[in-house]
């Protein structure tokens, strides 16, 4: 497995080990607050460093391979949690997790005891988004080269690829058919096309353009995913709506703090929040029922139930920034619902905490 081991010609990493729900929470919480502050001194490689040792990549690692496989709810909570302070933070922690399910749905028994392992200890995966022309693409072209292939183009990836340990880039064969291929990310023929990867504004992520001329892809590399809809898709739609919903909840914060916008605004934003959020938990208990249930509608359950908690959070979060903007939509409910929902507005303000006034 060579394509893989060489992911380990670097200095190894030891990672704390989180061992409960709770814990992983409090971590992602100040985790994501360092990524937010404005430190200039502070290096993205320091803060990803930083990352790696908190033992977050590890939380969704299966219990066989030594992790505790939290819930997927428990890790769209992880990605709100973030993308509530960091948006580039968000963006790595979703990637790492979809990638790591691409590896359990489709991985081979000797991706997973690597990959598992190392991620235990610290290593990140990363995705990649193919590009042809400047345009998104499907998949990028793999040629065959005796009992290998070799690969070639463009990718938009997860921001920080350079300093991540694998790639799962979306390769298409010459019989037509897409299949993940699994690369460290420090190999001959992978070219990073910026000179460092920190980003202008960290609170908008940056995504890392990769180059790939004539790579070696031996066939342990390959990932073979079904046809079918399989459970990692389901999971990058329930992690996207978690990164909506944190973006919302953070355009809210704002709101509060602002203390502009009346009452029924305030109350009818926060409701479409908690919608979001009782929808995201929802679609994360249909995909734990599909990463062990065999019927195929078990997988469409976690497709559609997906589906909806983006598009509500979607929804949420947009409204929450029109707000910001002070150009809310028009806001028509019954009698009854604007009385409930100026009450609740008053709650939320009343207990969203205030900064003390500043002393003259």
């Amino acid at each position: 497995m060579g394509m893989i081991s060489s992911a380990f010609d670097r200095p190894s990493r030891t990672a704390a080990i989180i061992g409960s729900e709770d814990e992983a929470l409090t971590v992602a919480g100040t985790i994501a607050g360092i990524f937010a502050d404005g430190d200039a001194a502070q290096t993205a490689q320091a803060r990803l460093d930083l990352l790696s040792r908190s033992g977050l990549f590890g939380i969704s690692v299966p219990t066989e391979h030594g992790g505790i496989d939290v819930s997927n709810t428990v890790l769209a909570d992880v990605c709100a949690v973030a993308a509530a302070q960091s948006a580039t933070l968000a963006d790595i922690l979703a990637a790492h997790f979809v990638a790591l399910e691409h590896l359990r749905s489709y991985g081979t028994d000797g991706h997973r005891s690597v990959v598992f392992s190392a991620t235990l200890a610290g290593a990140r995966l990363c995705r990649a988004a193919a590009r042809r022309n400047g345009q998104d693409a499907d998949a990028l072209p793999l040629a065959a080269s005796g009992l290998a292939w070799r690969l070639s183009g463009e990718a938009l990836c997860t921001p920080c690829t350079r300093h991540a340990d694998w790639l799962i880039v979306p390769g298409r064969s010459e019989s037509g058919r897409t299949v993940g291929v699994l690369l460290a990310t420090r190999i001959e023929g992978l070219h990073y096309v910026a000179n460092s990867c920190e980003p202008v504004d960290r609170s908008v992520p940056s995504a890392e353009h990769v180059l790939f001329k004539d790579v070696a892809v031996d066939a342990d590399a390959v990932l073979h995913p079904p046809a079918e809809t399989a459970v990692p898709q389901s999971l990058e739609l329930l992690l996207e709506a978690a990164r909506q919903l944190g973006a919302g909840r953070q355009a809210f914060e704002r709101l509060l703090r602002a203390d502009h916008g009346d009452l029924l605004e305030t109350g009818l934003l926060s409701a479409r929040l908690a919608a979001a959020q009782a929808m995201m938990a929802e679609a994360g208990r249909t995909i734990d029922a599909a990463q062990i249930g065999l019927a195929d509608q078990h997988r469409t359950n976690a497709f559609l139930a997906s589906t909806a908690a983006l598009a509500v959070a979607h929804e949420a979060a947009n409204h929450a920034r029109k707000a910001i903007d002070r150009s809310p939509s028009p806001v028509a409910v019954s009698p009854f619902l604007a009385t409930v929902l100026q009450e609740s507005g008053r709650l939320r303000r009343q207990g969203h905490p205030h900064p003390p006034e500043q002393e003259g």
